[in-house]
């Protein structure tokens, strides 16, 4: 493999030019096709990261790796793993020239770990259209489509620049909302007469309450597909969590799982079969590793391990995403053979043990969103006398006490009946936590403290 100097872009020849879609049939490809394009990609990948990135030069100079060695992606596991605490002096990261990045987004840090600071160059951005034109394109978006899309284009985010860009690519028409309030979506929504929503369901949810309140009825709107972002959309089965069934009775719209991060600047969607988010073999490869860092058989649970590729301005290799999941290869009924991603069920650093059963947060809220008496809420895990964990689910109700109206020492709503909740609770994830009522307006301080209500924040690790 030629290495060439940093500060000259080595530009993956096959994926140069995006607007080519170049790639654009490797989803409906053989699978040797697919594996021989991916191979190719990889190894340029591999050349490009180690000719220009600080941080993998040291650390494989470390660990005594012969780069030479890795000529295919079964040697893939020879190579360490990138960690997002690695991230956080992104310098050793860069691989392009200052003069050549255009676009610096910043991560939002919902981790604990900080902001992660990623520069795009001109390519990196013509790559994140591709990718989003393709993933769009799977729910059936075309030219005819209006697309809303409420997720920040400003701030740095990369999320809503890449929806704007992949719509534009469409030549649907975009709509650049961004996280504004339930009220000013309904009323743009009515105004450019939307067919598509792109954003978290929890804001998807509150637009329609919203309108509903008005004797306005989200079914009778002009939209017809909810692309959601940020939030499960479906359970471990694969089965629509109750928010996701609500939404689509709702808004009389089907509803799309996607799954992304900013660092692989690359999108799981589904397709119209909604069986699991497609990825891009030629933009990306997926590992689904286990607690021993191993990969696990198919279909097993385990950690999503990613490697972008065709990027140059800080492009990873084997990067942790720290997401639960797990890979299907069945072959989808839409004609791709492209493997799927099953719905993230949780992330790794909040698993849970409770009364011997693994347990999830998202999996908590996930049993009762969507039932009409569950308004909100978020899981606190601490630590029991004995060293085991005790779960703790405070949920507001709608219709419940205002915040003033609270009746014991701690603050806490005088639970009542909360028979449906258990049983939801045991129904879907077979156990019970604790659980705590509180008012709608200490959920939403605590759930929007840190994101200014732009980003939620459902679970809260006190047990260290």
């Amino acid at each position: 493999m030629k290495i060439k100097t940093r500060g000259q872009v080595l530009h993956p020849p096959l994926l140069s030019d995006f607007s080519a879609k170049a790639h654009a049939e490797l989803q409906f490809a053989p699978q040797e096709k697919i594996q021989t394009v991916q191979t190719q990609l990889f190894l340029e990948h591999i050349s490009y990261t180690l000719a220009h990135s600080d941080f993998y030069r040291e650390k494989y100079r470390g660990a005594g790796i012969d780069i030479q060695e890795i000529k295919s992606l079964t040697d893939l596991s020879k190579l360490p793993l990138t960690e997002k605490s690695d991230l956080e002096d992104t310098r050793k990261f860069q691989c392009a020239d200052v003069r050549e990045v255009v676009d610096i987004c910043l991560t939002s840090g919902t981790s604990g770990s900080g902001t992660t600071m990623i520069p795009l160059t001109a390519q990196d951005l013509s790559r994140l259209a591709y990718n989003e034109e393709l993933a769009l394109g799977m729910t059936g978006i075309d030219s005819s489509d209006t697309l809303i899309v409420c997720a920040a284009l400003d701030r740095c985010f990369m999320a809503g620049l890449a929806y704007f860009l992949g719509g534009a690519r469409l030549s649907a028409a975009v709509v650049r909302a961004g996280s504004g309030s339930a009220a000013q979506h309904w009323e743009i929504i009515l105004q450019t007469r939307a067919t598509t929503i792109v954003g978290v369901p929890s804001l998807i949810h509150k637009i329609g309450k919203y309108a509903l309140a008005r004797q306005m009825n989200p079914a009778e709107s002009t939209v017809k597909r909810l692309i959601a972002i940020g939030e499960p959309t479906k359970d471990k089965s694969m089965e629509l969590l109750p928010i996701s069934r609500e939404l689509e009775a709702m808004w009389d719209a089907r509803i799309f799982s996607t799954y992304a991060s900013s660092e692989m600047a690359t999108t799981f969607c589904e397709c119209e079969a909604r069986q699991g988010g497609h990825f891009r073999p030629e933009l990306i490869v997926v590992e689904i590793l286990g607690h021993d860092d191993l990969p696990v058989p198919e279909g097993e649970t385990g950690e999503v391990v990613v490697t972008p590729l065709g990027i140059t301005g800080m492009p990873l290799i084997r990067f942790r995403t720290g997401d639960i999941s797990y890979m299907i290869t069945k072959p989808c009924t839409c004609g791709r053979t492209t493997p799927r991603l099953a719905p993230i069920i949780g992330r790794k650093n909040q698993m849970l043990k409770y009364k011997g059963t693994t347990l999830y947060p998202n999996a908590v809220l996930g049993a009762l969103e969507g039932d009409k008496r569950f308004q909100d809420g978020y899981v606190e895990a601490r630590l029991n006398p004995d060293g085991t964990d005790r779960v703790i689910l405070f949920v507001a109700l709608n219709g419940g006490l205002s915040k003033g109206e609270t009746r014991d020492r701690a603050g806490f709503v005088d639970p009542g009946d909360i028979s449906w909740i258990e049983e939801q609770l045991r129904a879907r994830i077979r156990v019970v936590p604790e659980i705590r009522l509180i008012s709608p307006e200490q959920a939403e301080e605590k759930i929007y403290q840190f994101h200014k209500k732009r980003k939620r924040v459902t679970f809260f690790d006190l047990r260290y």
